[in-house]
């Protein structure tokens, strides 16, 4: 297909771009689904020209290319991988609607082995989020508040897989025994009706002679020179379940349900394990079901939080409903939209470095025999960080390092996970993507021009670099391949490496761990 006729097809009638050379592959008829909206792929570290009449400036993504030469760009992804926009400009004016693109990694043979890896990685983080065998928490529950920003749908799905059993025994517990409150309800009743004659009633007889009547034979007609009243008003008590309190459950009910119903129009709702899909459906059921019963037939809409009531705190039911709305509104903590954003553009790279945090978690779990409780920390001040803390009692902590800097003796630096203990890091990990099966050892000088080499080699130099400026005993390269290696300080290089022995043994020295979804046994080792 020539470079125009695909321009042609992918933007305005009169497109802007003229030619795009080496010319995009179309993407297989078979895929076009699962690819969309992009049209056509590039390849990761390949150069590419765009001839762009009349635009100084191309937006590609979110980031913003200055021309080579007049009408001339250079387009080259590095590090980059996943669904991409290509827009030119002249000043703030689009010259035609953005062309979507598919860049894949050169060592991925076809799309349709990008896909297979995309899926299986998406497979496996999806069932390790939904099951998460820890649990998380917050560093106080008086640090949630109500938020006009949605949760992600991943956080809602998250939410909906871990809670749904909670939320279903909270709400038959509040259905059986609704919150009621007594109320005066004003009445106007006959006379032999009358329960109470305070100040209030005696006023209300004195000043409505409209009500009065000829009578005789009772003190109160004697005083009325003759006259005593048909109707006289009264409170009467009655019981409501228009109460904050319900109207707080009905508010959350309402919340969740829309979250929930939004699941599946995502587009990677598919991906979702089928007994997810069935449990996700059926909490919608519930939901629906809950917010028609007659309970909430007299509810208002929620004013305020009663947060302060004793009822939410207290009472069974209620209680367990404020903590899962709590947890709710740990919606805008930093694992799950950066994880949402990824999934979108079919970012491999942070996916994986994603599924890393949580395939570390699981096994450090089963090595330690401990079940390590999360934390996700924000400030008031920068809002919501990526710092998560997985930490397995007296053995150590997992530190995922996103958003936090441990500082170094020369530049900053920034790993992706910290194993800490006595409040030390003692082995840093970082995640790295690589695919190809190579022999990290065997890298020629005249093979650094190549991406692959040259990230293998830089791989294991910033390893180098974490253990000399952070002061660790260890770093380890993760990545999803087949080789596990470590270079230990004293004994030289070892072929395998188990991640108990890195991490609470005395290994001193720099690796690579090998660790791919769909390949994970219960040891990740060589």
């Amino acid at each position: 297909m020539h470079s125009k006729s695909f321009l042609q097809t992918s933007v305005a009638e009169q497109p802007a771009i003229s030619s795009f050379e080496p010319v995009p592959d179309p993407i297989p008829v078979h895929l076009c689904h699962a690819f969309a909206p992009a049209t056509h792929y590039v390849c990761e570290w390949k150069d590419y020209w765009l001839e762009c009449p009349g635009a100084d400036r191309l937006r590609v993504g979110t980031e913003r290319i200055k021309p080579k030469a007049r009408d001339l760009f250079l387009l080259r992804f590095e590090n980059q991988l996943g669904l991409t926009s290509i827009q030119p400009f002249a000043g703030e004016r689009p010259l035609c609607p953005p062309i979507y693109i598919e860049v894949l990694s050169p060592k991925f043979p076809s799309p349709d082995a990008h896909l297979r890896f995309f899926r299986t990685l998406l497979d496996d983080l999806f069932a390790r989020a939904a099951r998460l065998p820890f649990t998380i928490r917050g560093p106080t529950g008086r640090g949630v508040r109500e938020v006009p920003r949605p949760p992600t749908p991943l956080f809602t799905f998250h939410f909906l897989c871990q809670h749904a059993p909670r939320l279903r025994t909270a709400l038959t517990i509040i259905q059986a025994m609704p919150h009621r409150q007594l109320r005066d309800h004003p009445a106007f009743v006959p006379l032999t009706e009358v329960a109470e004659a305070d100040a209030d009633v005696l006023l209300f007889i004195l000043h409505t002679p409209r009500e009065w009547v000829p009578a005789s034979g009772f003190p109160l007609a004697e005083r009325l020179q003759g006259h005593a009243p048909t109707r006289v008003w009264q409170r009467r008590p009655v019981e409501t379940t228009d109460t904050p309190e319900n109207r707080f459950v009905q508010h959350f009910l309402r919340q969740v349900l829309t979250a929930a119903e939004a699941l599946p129009d995502q587009r990677w709702w598919l991906k979702v394990p089928s007994e997810r899909r069935v449990l996700v459906r059926e909490t919608i059921c519930l939901l629906r079901q809950a917010l028609v019963h007659p309970m909430f037939d007299e509810v208002g809409p929620l004013q305020r939080l009663p947060l302060n009531s004793q009822v939410l705190l207290r009472r069974e039911g209620y209680r367990d409903l404020l903590g899962l709305w709590q947890r709710f509104h740990q919606a805008r903590r930093p694992l799950f939209e950066p994880l949402q954003e990824a999934i979108e553009v079919r970012d491999i790279a942070t996916l994986y470095e994603i599924w890393v945090f949580f395939a570390l978690i699981e096994e450090i779990a089963t090595q330690v025999k401990e079940s390590p409780a999360v934390d996700f920390h924000f400030s008031e001040e920068k809002g919501m960080e990526w710092e998560a803390w997985a930490r397995f009692g007296r053995m150590g902590t997992l530190v995922y390092n996103r958003g936090w800097r441990k500082r170094s003796y020369s530049v900053p630096l920034r790993p992706d996970f910290t194993w800490m203990q006595g409040g030390e890091p003692q082995v840093v990990l970082d995640a790295k993507f690589r695919l190809e099966r190579r022999d990290l050892e065997g890298v020629e000088e005249e093979e650094e021009s190549k991406p692959e080499a040259v990230a293998r080699r830089t791989d294991l130099y910033k390893m180098h670099t974490y253990c000399d400026a952070l002061g660790v005993r260890a770093a380890v390269a993760v990545y999803p391949g087949d080789e596990t290696l470590f270079y230990d300080r004293a004994r030289g290089r070892r072929r395998s490496m188990a991640l108990k022995e890195v991490l609470l043994g005395d290994l001193e020295g720099i690796g690579a761990l090998a660790m791919s979804p769909g390949n994970m046994t219960t040891n990740p080792s060589g």
